[in-house]
């Protein structure tokens, strides 16, 4: 019996037992779907409590040191991601948001660009003519 929506097939033992067979491929893909989505549970939680420690954000312990409201985005587009894979689309575009968010956590992390950062968040914005 094959299952509407999946490549697997539904096996029943004489005992009434189910089995499910998918391709090693497809419950991996689930498994890093729901991995990702518990690891943002972890985080949004951490950023509720506002606790800031690295351990709190568990595997995402990078986002600690983004300032709260690019956590907050961070969130929301990761689980906007995170909604769309989940039907079944490749995860590249997941990879490639977690890969943006990361280099934007290191450049907060770094004293040096972070100093930067603040300084240009804080500068008043210059009008240009057109």
């Amino acid at each position: 019996m094959t299952l509407p929506g999946t490549a697997g097939a539904l096996i029943r033992d004489k005992d009434g037992l189910a089995l499910l067979m998918v391709p090693a491929e497809e419950r991996e893909r689930e498994r890093d779907v729901a991995g990702l989505a518990l690891d943002l549970v972890r985080a949004a939680l951490a950023i509720s409590r506002h606790d800031r420690s690295a351990a709190s954000f568990g595997d995402l312990g990078w986002v600690s040191v983004l300032p709260v409201e690019s956590q907050r985005q961070f969130l929301a587009e990761m689980s906007d991601a995170l909604l769309v894979v989940s039907s079944g689309l490749p995860l590249r575009s997941v990879e490639l948001l977690m890969g943006d968010w990361k280099a934007t956590a290191g450049s907060w992390a770094d004293p040096e660009a972070r100093e930067q950062l603040l300084a240009a968040a804080d500068a008043p914005v210059r009008k240009t003519a057109l």
